[in-house]
């Protein structure tokens, strides 16, 4: 989305840990880009922490804290410290954005004294948020909805679970300065990521719902 106004590199498929994030950082991001996004992945505490000193973000996302990992993390309770130290490592003057999952991830933006920015499907507490949500066979439309602006949305992907994911983007952007136009273009270009919840058509002209990728509970309950 951020790539409708600005040179934008974003880390491809799961380049999440640390080698994978300094292998984008050495070999792809060039002067040119003015927004780097990297994505930290983790499955031990302390991961997220270890490559912040490669990114130093001004600005953290939390999406979700889910069960993922409780092989390597055994409690949520060490999933939600170490999806944390995100936050902990923005700068005092850093903005935070948290999707409202009503649970873990709006515990967090409670708590947190930092510049932040709630986003969901909530528009008594949000701060961005959709309305008039609909889906079809050629994908999701809904109304981005911030303070007093309504801007008409359409995208190809499918789940709400992919709306609270655009809604938070979006929180980005208009901190970024993007309008509600320009946001509305980026997200008509997102397309899905191959095998999560990937709208197909067959030869025979059959609709395919391919989420064969999907190995998070709350992820394939949505």
């Amino acid at each position: 989305i951020l790539g409708a106004k600005y040179p934008t590199l974003v880390t491809p498929a799961s380049f999440n840990t640390p080698m994978g994030v300094t292998q984008v950082i050495r070999t792809q991001l060039e002067p040119r880009h003015r927004v780097f996004v990297a994505e930290m992945g983790a499955r031990h505490v302390g991961d997220i922490r270890a490559m912040r000193r490669l990114v130093h973000p001004p600005m953290g996302l939390i999406t979700s804290v889910g069960p993922q990992h409780l092989d390597t993390f055994h409690t949520q309770e060490r999933i939600t410290k170490t999806k944390y130290e995100l936050i902990d490592a923005l700068p005092e003057d850093g903005s935070c954005f948290f999707a409202d999952d009503d649970g873990i991830v709006q515990e967090l933006w409670k708590k947190t004294a930092k510049k932040k920015m709630l986003t969901g499907m909530n528009p008594e507490l949000d701060d961005v948020w959709a309305e008039n949500l609909q889906v079809s066979p050629k994908g999701s439309t809904f109304t981005l909805c911030f303070g007093q602006e309504r801007t008409e949305c359409e995208t190809a992907l499918l789940g709400e679970l992919n709306i609270r994911n655009i809604l938070l983007c979006a929180g980005v952007c208009l901190k970024m300065g993007m309008s509600g136009k320009e946001i509305a273009r980026g997200i008509q270009k997102l397309r899905p990521v191959e095998h999560r919840l990937e709208l197909k058509t067959n030869a025979a002209g059959i609709t395919v719902l391919d989420d064969a990728f999907n190995s998070n509970i709350r992820g394939a309950e949505q």
